[in-house]
Parts: C-alpha cells; structure tokens; sequence
C-alpha cells in the first residue's frame, strides 16, 4: 500500500529529534549550577584564579567549558578569552597593576551556560624580588647532616640544628608548629650571636623584674640581648619571658642581631649611616610585597622590609606577612637559617660555593672558600689551591690519571700552578675565608670546580686528598 509522501517525512523528522535528544552527548542535558569556592591570587598584571566545579553539571557529558568574566566596576563585565578546557583554574592576564578587578566564572556544558558564580575581587600588582640576599649559604648542600627529627625534613631545621642554636623538643621531634615564647627566643638568638661568630657579653642583670623565676642560663640569655641591644624589653623594667614572639617581633630581633654580627662571604652591607664609614649587615632598599605591616610602629615595619630584602623571611612570594601572629618554630628556622648565610658562620672543613650553579649564557659566577675548624672555629693562613675541568658531554670522564694526578688536557689553574698547594696560592684571612673570585663560564657547559688544602709544594693526589676537598658543579644553557 503507498503511504503519504508527507506522513513519512514528518515521521522521519520525529525519530531523527528523538534520536537526537537521546544521544549520549545530549541525553537529559540541563542547565549547569554556578560553579563555587572562586578565589584569585593576584601578580603581576594578572590574577591566578581557581574555583570548584559546580555541583549540577547538568548531565550531557558534563561541564566542556567555563567563561570567565572581569569588571572594574561590577556592572560592565567582558570576557577573558581563552582555550576551551573544564579544568576550574585559569589565569587572566593584560591587567593593569594597582587597579581593583572583579571577576566570576559560569560553567557551560553541551545544553547551556549557567549561572555565574559569586564574583570576587583582586588587585594585580607589581611582583618584586629580594634585593640584597646573601650570595652563600651557611649551610650549602651536602656540607651538614641531617637532623634527624622524625617530625620535619627542614633543611633550615637541619642547618640551626648543625649551628646548635636547637636542641629539639625531644632527641628526636623538633615540634615545627609549636608558638615560640620570649624565653625560649632569648636562647635561640644567644645561640645564634655565638654560630655568627659575635661575642656575647656578661649577661649582668638589666633591670628586668619579671624573669627571678627562670633558670640561670635563661636569664643570662635575656640579659645578654639587651646588652647587645637585640631587645628593649617589653617595657624598661619588664621582659614578659611567657609571652609569645610575634612576627613582627622576630624581625625586630633578627635585624638588630645582624647589626651586631660579623658579616660573612657575600653578606650585604650597608654604611651605618651616609656614604662612608663603618658598614653593618642591613639593607637599604624598600621594595617589598606586603600589604599588611603598616598598623604597626616604624621601627617593626622597616625590620620587616630589611628582612624581606636580605632574603631572610619566609614569606618572599606573598602579599602578606602578618606581623602579629605568633612565631612558629618552623618559621624561626627559615629566619635564623637564612639570616646566618649573611654572617660568618660556616661549616667545618673547606668548602667551596658558587653564587650561581645554574644560569644562561656565559655569566661571571663568583666563589667563596671558606676554612673552619671541627668546632666551627675560622682556621687562617690555609694556602688554597683552585682547579677546575670542563666536562664534555658524555657521561663519564677520566680526570686523574692511574696515579690520582691532575690529567692536563683536561684541568685548568684558577689559583696558581695547576693541582699544586704552593706559596703563591692564595691564603683564608683571619676570619678564615679566601677572597671572593670570579670566573667567566663558557656557555652551554659544565664547569667542576675544586678547591684543596695542603702544606705549600704538595701535588694533588686524588686517592690521597679527594676526600677533604670541596668540589662544586656549574652549568650554562641557552
């Protein structure tokens, strides 16, 4: 029998839409709901935005896309383009620095756009860096050992633990977020003036009424901080030995500590005052990133900035460095670690460092030898002796010959006769450090440099000298 022409097209249309609505792709698809949690972290003429997916995705294969939108008014809203991804974090970039935006999110899916999410506000800025950080370390890699707290792999735990400036909560836990007091801080920077190769005073009594009641070590401890001027009380006759260290606190310590501390191998000094004169270790620059140290007095909020630029807080990257709030054993460590690397503290034998391992293009990389006793005492008038090879670019390379000498094809005399101590070489100064040098590197390359002690005439022999001698690594790239 012949059906109707039309019949069948409009029946056909009918099983293609059902068809269709029924595709996995498209199969109860809805409207997705907002997408929540949106936060933003603001840099440099961009905010880094990140925001939890939507609960209701809506079905149809789920969210495909999000639109993200910014405003500087809340009212005119245009859109950031970018790739089409489900991944709930983007970055919005081309911002103008200091100017307040707002933004929000909406999760698509293959039915629709949704409901924008609660808007928020960030302000992109100026993103700076560390001015004057020390060029060495106190504690370079693999120069220390490892704590052994079962409770952090800090390195900077590591390196005030290698100082003795702490003894642990235990033999074995180092307690990283206990709050730390005002007693057990006066221990701490004690401690450090002495690993800074500072003397300490008498530590006769200061005045302070509150603190008959501790130990005797404790009282000398906070005595001698206010002889040295690291501290000025909580008022002139009180120390409030109980209360809590604010962070505002630890960087009034620290900086005054630094002012009365030798400055070692790639310190950052400072003429006291004017342009001539005696010099301490500070820093004179004021650029910093935080937004939160200016209801505090002066005095805190040029400590902060000091710090900050010395490379010695832990909070580089952030905009905040919140003054108040009590410091925590963890972050002692990184202030005190890194606040030593400017004084003269280093660690026992010789040791090498470079103020680069890795960089482009064919830099000037400067050196630091250092010289210290077991105790950690400066041993002076060590003859050093400085070597380097060039490493091709194979995995091995014989740098000795069968007898542990220096093969020439491949070595190259930084000092003066090459693998030889002799009475040419250049000697550590009373402080135990031998002037700071500096080498052009070849681009693209590995330089290994070495550096050795001996009584003067004393040919480097690998099996007999390697063991004591200090060896850093270099490389250049593109």
């Amino acid at each position: 029998m012949f059906k109707h022409p039309t019949r069948l097209i409009a029946i056909g249309s009918f099983l293609a839409l059902l068809m269709a609505l029924l595709a996995p792709s498209n199969a109860l698809a809805a409207t997705p709901g907002a997408p929540t949690g949106l936060a933003g972290i603001p840099g440099d003429k961009q905010v880094a935005l990140t925001w939890t997916a939507p609960a209701v995705t809506g079905g149809g294969g789920g969210i495909s896309d999000y639109i993200i939108e910014y405003s500087t008014d809340g009212a005119l809203w245009y859109q950031f383009f970018d790739a089409t991804s489900a991944t709930a974090s983007v970055t919005v970039t081309g911002l103008v620095n200091a100017t307040p935006y707002y933004f929000r999110v909406s999760a698509v899916n293959a039915a629709d756009r949704g409901v924008a999410s609660t808007y928020i506000t960030a302000t992109p800025f100026v993103v700076h860096t560390a001015n004057d950080p020390a060029k060495y370390s106190a504690c370079p890699t693999g120069s220390i050992p490892v704590a052994g707290f079962t409770d952090t792999t800090s390195t900077s735990v590591d390196c005030v633990k290698y100082y003795n400036i702490t003894k642990g909560t235990t033999a074995t836990t180092y307690s990283p977020q206990d709050e730390v007091t005002r007693w057990q801080m006066a221990l701490f920077l004690t401690r450090m003036v002495t690993a800074s190769g500072a003397t300490l005073p008498s530590g006769t009594a200061q005045g302070f009424s509150d603190i008959s009641n501790y130990s005797s070590e404790i009282k000398i401890a906070i005595n001698q901080l206010k002889q040295l001027g690291i501290t000025i009380g909580k008022t002139a006759t009180t120390y409030a030995p109980a209360d809590n260290v604010t962070r505002e606190e630890m960087a009034l310590f620290i900086t005054r500590l630094l002012k009365a501390s030798k400055a070692g191998p790639g310190a950052n000094e400072e003429f006291v005052a004017g342009s001539s004169g005696v010099k301490e270790i500070k820093s004179n620059d004021t650029d910093h990133n935080f937004t939160d140290i200016n209801r505090g007095t002066m005095d805190a909020r040029n400590a902060i900035i000091n710090l900050w630029n010395l490379g010695v807080t832990d909070a580089q990257l952030l905009t905040t460095y919140e003054p108040l709030l009590p410091m925590t054993r963890k972050s002692m460590a990184v202030f005190m670690a890194n606040a030593l690397a400017h004084t003269n503290a280093r660690p026992a034998g010789l040791v090498i460092q470079a103020s680069t391992y890795r960089a482009p293009g064919s830099p000037s990389v400067y050196f630091s030898v250092t010289h210290r006793g077991s105790n950690l005492a400066a041993i002076s008038g060590s003859s050093v002796d400085v070597f380097k090879y060039t490493i091709p670019g194979v995995t091995t390379v014989a740098k000795f010959d069968a007898f542990g000498y220096c093969k020439d094809t491949l070595a190259a005399s930084i000092s003066n006769t090459m693998c030889f101590v002799d009475t040419l070489d250049p000697k550590t100064d009373a402080s135990g450090n031998l002037a700071e040098f500096w080498e052009v590197m070849p681009s693209a390359s590995k330089q290994e440099i070495q550096a050795w002690t001996n009584t003067p005439t004393t040919r480097y022999d690998n099996d007999l000298h390697g063991a004591t001698a200090s060896m850093v690594t270099v490389e250049t790239h593109m």
